[in-house]
């Protein structure tokens, strides 16, 4: 067994320190030692209801302990957790658990009835994480535990150590051309970027972290498993909250907090005050703010913001750091990884030009191994032995790069991934939608906003607010179109099919319907 997987990652600290606290989620703190027995009994006790290596498991839950046990205990099983949003629904739902076929689903009750909604084929399985009292979310067909009742099941069990390249996790990340694809994540993915990130950091023993970023997020899990490696404690909130946002900071004791750019301008946004700078965060670590809001976000509150660059298939790919800090770069590539920028035809573009960022690994199973059920998208990605980001940069002459784009049809916002492809799918489900053109359109909040251009059938017409009601059976909130615009059509490729350059090119006009302004 290698040092860079979550278990013996959990056992060397329980070891170490196991007084220390490594957790803080809804004001109650758990040590590593606690973190690791729990988890240990979770693994162990999926092993005795006859879960196999490779195996699936589901979670759909809030940031809770339980959530975090869940995940380490699912990988240290030497399965594959397959976290979700919990917001997820109908349709898409549906396509996410066809495609990974879990046999046991973790999760707060309420949502596993959501889930109970949409499968043709129950789970094995089913742990119930604070069950309530209404109705089991499954059938006969399925065991249903609580979530105390599966570690007591393991409480004295074993477990075989994984192996570094064994894969952990598997999260689905917004499809271009087609479905979201489940990104299949070894151990030594968590384990190297979780060090980086908190050797990037400076982050030092004793210190703590906040982040409101959910658990389904790589992000929110290598912030957990930095502050276990760096014997550091690391608050779990609920969600993020503006007016909440500093309280949480102060009430943790927070020395850094994670960001996205999209909460730092509505921070930014707020009225001021004088306790602006009340709080003890002196660092922030995230990605996405905007060049112009950046100082003057870190005057306001005191803080230096350390802007990173990486994806769910490769977490930490370029970093600044507290003492290298170029204003509005995304830093300097990690050592982890060699990296390229490139032409069309995969050539190397000089200095200063724009080109697609492409990696390659300097040691093995630290980026995604593959698309899972999607042979062709992983070769695809994968072309000329390099990894292709779809992302597109620029360096400077010291070597740091600029964010400029994206190639791929898909759209940032708010911190979650959507899949043009998938709005598009439901929207075309409406009986009066006869073509639809999804794209990302630039927000006040930074990153994109949601914008649906839609070509009606003969004598028809929508009510947008109707629409979005239609559309909220399939899709996530996030994915919700802000923008909605009729049009007579959409440009066309040779091929016909729709040109979503020249709809991009375009964007919206003022004759659009917003939802918030609505």
């Amino acid at each position: 067994m290698g040092d860079a997987t979550v278990f013996a990652v959990l056992q060397e600290q329980a070891e170490r320190a196991p007084d220390a606290p490594v957790l803080l989620i809804d004001g109650k703190e758990c040590s590593r030692a606690q973190l690791y027995e729990s988890v240990h009994a979770v693994a162990a006790g999926l092993r005795a209801l006859g879960l196999d290596p490779g195996d699936r498991g589901l979670i759909v839950s809030d940031n809770r302990l339980e959530t975090v046990v869940a995940w380490l205990g699912i990988d240290s099983a030497r399965m594959i957790d397959v976290p979700i949003n919990p917001e997820a629904r109908g349709a898409f739902l549906e396509y996410l658990i066809s495609d990974c076929t879990p046999r046991v689903m973790i999760g707060l009750p309420e949502y596993l009835r959501s889930v109970a909604e949409v499968v043709s084929e129950p789970p094995e399985f089913a742990v119930l994480i604070d069950p309530d009292e209404g109705r089991l979310p499954f059938g006969s067909t399925t065991r249903h535990l609580t979530f105390s009742e599966l570690v007591e099941l393991g409480r004295d069990g074993t477990v075989e150590p994984p192996l570094e390249s064994d894969i952990a996790t598997m999260i689905y990340t917004s499809g271009t051309t087609g479905p979201s694809k489940g990104v299949l994540l070894p151990h030594a993915y968590q384990v190297v970027w979780a060090r980086r990130g908190a050797a990037a950091l400076g982050l030092q023993p004793g210190q703590t972290g906040y982040t409101p970023e959910p658990l389904f997020h790589s992000d929110a899990r290598s912030y957990v498993l930095a502050a276990l490696l760096t014997g550091g404690r690391m608050a779990l909130g609920q969600r993020f909250s503006v007016s909440r946002f500093w309280d949480d900071v102060r009430d943790a004791d927070a020395s850094y907090f994670a960001y996205l750019g999209t909460m730092l301008s509505m921070l930014y946004s707020a009225e001021p005050a004088d306790t602006d700078r009340d709080h003890p965060a002196v660092i922030g670590a995230g990605g996405g703010v905007p060049a112009a809001l950046q100082r003057n976000f870190e005057e306001r509150y005191g803080v230096k913001l350390i802007e990173m660059y990486g994806m769910t298939e490769a977490l930490c790919i370029t970093h600044n750091t507290p003492e290298r800090n170029r204003l509005g770069s995304v830093g300097l590539p990690t050592p982890e990884l060699e990296t390229q920028l490139v032409d069309a035809e995969d050539k190397p573009v000089p200095v200063g030009a724009v080109g697609e960022l492409i990696v390659r690994p300097r040691s093995p199973h630290i980026i995604m191994a593959g698309y899972w059920n999607k042979p062709e998208a992983t070769v695809a990605a994968w072309r000329n032995l390099w990894f292709h980001t779809g992302d597109r940069m620029r360096s400077d002459e010291d070597g740091y790069l600029y964010y400029v784009g994206r190639l791929k049809d898909s759209i940032r916002r708010r911190g979650e991934n959507v899949s043009a492809w998938e709005v598009e799918l439901a929207l075309t489900k409406h009986v009066d939608v006869r073509e639809a053109a999804v794209i990302g359109v630039p927000s006040d909040l930074g990153e994109e906003d949601v914008a649906a251009l839609l070509v009606l059938r003969e004598d028809a017409t929508v009510d947008p607010v109707a629409l979005r009601g239609f559309l909220a059976v399939d899709l996530p909130k996030h994915a919700l179109p802000r923008f909605i615009e009729i049009v007579a059509e959409l440009p066309k490729t040779p091929t016909e099919r729709v040109n979503k350059d020249q709809v991009r090119t375009r964007g919206i006009t003022a004759a659009a319907w917003d939802a918030e302004s609505a």
